[in-house]
């Protein structure tokens, strides 16, 4: 079986798409053309396994330009799985071409996203969402299968056009639970990974930490990921600077998610400080799951997505709120000795919330 996976938008070492389904997929004999746009420059090429990485200085329109071109000198896959909306004319254009089956993998709630980082107003937000839905629409007549990485607290779009979407959640893979010994974590350490931006509460966990250092004067924060605009990077350095937190918070560019599990293994406290927007009333994020397979106690916002997963085994603060988040901090220190809490969320990877269980869900949309 040869399948094309295709992004325009993700890393090529994605977590969801390289690490979990390209591999689980190559576990079970299938051949892969991989086309990803990146800034990165990195070779993925092994066995079965064919990388192309273009430039993201590349438009779209003409990646998938050069996606056909390469597609159609082979004709031999039976599946394209794509990784973004914007690649849904490449869906029709390679179904009308070479019949296969097409699956449109949808990583968020989309239309939460816009409303959540666009700066227009409601009502041309809401004008532009109506209008990309209709475009959605007619290119889903060209979808065989969705997957969808959070279950929807709403019908979605997908329900009212026929499909049943499969819920494939962002779940860590089983050998990823921590293995290390326990008295190799820092118990001064916090830890942040992600993308860095205002929606996700860095403004308010860098403002925390001086309630946390008076209270635990060792603790050390660390901020793991890409700024989402240099304007907000500016103000979170220019944060730290003038209340004194050089040597309390380190900033680590975006490291490859291999190398996530080294920091997290080695971390005592992992926090989610998101704000309560449309966005994370929508979207789990992955990390919660990545942070209770590495053993770490979790502080995070009250939200519902994550209350979903979770009720009495991490520290809840409430969104938006400085003073709850640091005194969550602080109460997290506190309880580092007790680990009930940390096994718990172990034990839950384990058996409930780890890859293993969702890859039977994912290769039966491939009838593997």
């Amino acid at each position: 079986m040869t399948i094309i996976v295709a992004s325009c938008n993700h890393f090529p070492d994605d977590e969801r798409i390289y690490h979990r389904q390209i591999k689980t997929l190559l576990d079970f004999g299938a051949s892969i053309n991989y086309f990803t746009r990146s800034s990165r420059k990195i070779n993925l090429n092994e066995n079965r396994l064919r990388h192309f990485n273009f430039s993201n200085n590349l438009s779209v329109k003409k990646y998938t330009t050069k996606i056909l071109k390469i597609i159609e000198e082979e004709k031999a896959s039976q599946f394209l799985h794509i990784h973004e909306p914007e690649l849904l004319p490449l869906a029709k254009q390679i179904k009308h071409r070479l019949k296969i089956k097409v699956i449109y993998d949808v990583h968020e709630d989309l239309d939460a996203m816009y409303r959540t980082f666009s700066q227009r107003t409601k009502l041309i937000k809401e004008t532009l969402i109506f209008l990309k839905h209709i475009k959605e629409r007619r290119y889903l007549s060209f979808v065989d299968n969705v997957i969808l990485a959070n279950r929807p607290l709403r019908r979605t779009l997908y329900d009212y056009k026929g499909f049943k979407p499969v819920i494939l959640e962002n779940f860590p893979q089983k050998k990823f639970v921590i293995k290390i010994p326990r008295n190799s974590k820092n118990n001064n350490s916090i830890i942040y990974h992600g993308h860095l931006g205002p929606e996700r509460g860095i403004h308010d966990l860098v403002m925390a930490m001086p309630q946390v250092l008076a209270k635990n004067p060792n603790s050390k924060l660390t901020l793991i990921g890409t700024f989402r605009t240099k304007e907000f990077e500016e103000k979170i350095i220019k944060l730290i600077s003038v209340n004194g937190l050089r040597k309390k918070i380190r900033i680590r560019p975006q490291i490859p998610h291999a190398e996530i599990w080294h920091e997290l293994y080695h971390s005592a406290l992992g926090v989610i400080p998101f704000q309560n927007n449309i966005m994370w009333q929508n979207n789990t994020p992955t990390k919660l799951f990545e942070m209770m397979a590495a053993g770490c106690r979790i502080v995070t916002s009250d939200l519902p997505p994550i209350r979903n997963f979770l009720s009495n085994t991490v520290h809840w603060t409430i969104p938006n709120d400085i003073s709850s988040l640091a005194s969550g901090i602080i109460e997290a220190q506190s309880s580092l000795k007790q680990m009930d809490w940390i096994e718990a969320n172990i034990d839950l990877i384990k058996k409930k919330y780890n890859w293993e269980l969702k890859s039977a869900d994912f290769l039966n949309v491939y009838n593997l």
